[in-house]
């Protein structure tokens, strides 16, 4: 049996009231995700690489995942597979060309398991492009790197200080100086 509501000498069923409470809900949704901050900062993020891209030159193309991989040297052997440990000296920095971190003067490289949980997803997508020796620039977007969320540190007491903000894409320059095959 239907519900009628009377409003203004109309009779609406409740099957009319669904529709219209579905179009509303629809509407809400749209307005939300017209919104959207985050496709704001998207976009500003893919115009930071296409900008940088253009200025420096870059011919390479983007893989699947937007990565930009750019060879500087050549390595040898074999490429590196997933579960390899490797060694490498990096250079990390924003595409301003200000650099966040490096560990070039330190005397040992940073070791690591390839698509270990420690790494950025970018590290893993990139070094399996590499092989011993290789110098490349890996320039990757934010969802590959930190993501929306960013990277920072709460000190002891309790404040947050962001060392890289949300939607910010990286350059990273990486040699690839050990390499460990992972046992089969």
């Amino acid at each position: 049996m239907e519900r009628y509501l009377m409003k203004t000498g109309e009779m609406i069923t409740g099957t009319m009231r669904r529709t219209i409470q579905a179009a509303a809900l629809t509407a809400l949704a749209v307005i939300i995700v017209a919104c959207n901050p985050s496709k704001k900062y998207e976009e500003e993020e893919k115009s930071l690489i296409e900008d940088y891209v253009a200025e420096n030159n870059i011919t390479v193309s983007p893989d699947a995942d937007g990565l930009y991989f750019m060879e500087i040297e050549p390595g040898t052997g074999e490429l590196i597979r997933t579960g390899d440990s490797v060694g490498v000296y990096y250079t990390l920095m924003f595409l301003s060309g200000e650099e966040l971190q490096s560990n070039i003067e330190e005397n040992t490289p940073y070791r690591f398991r390839v698509g270990s949980y420690e790494l950025i997803e970018g590290w893993s997508i990139g070094l399996v492009k590499m092989k011993l020796g290789t110098k490349a620039k890996l320039l990757m977007p934010s969802s590959i790197a930190y993501g929306s969320m960013g990277y920072g540190y709460y000190d002891y007491y309790g404040n947050y200080y962001t060392i890289i903000p949300g939607y910010t894409p990286l350059l990273f320059e990486i040699e690839v100086v050990e390499l460990v095959r992972a046992r089969k």
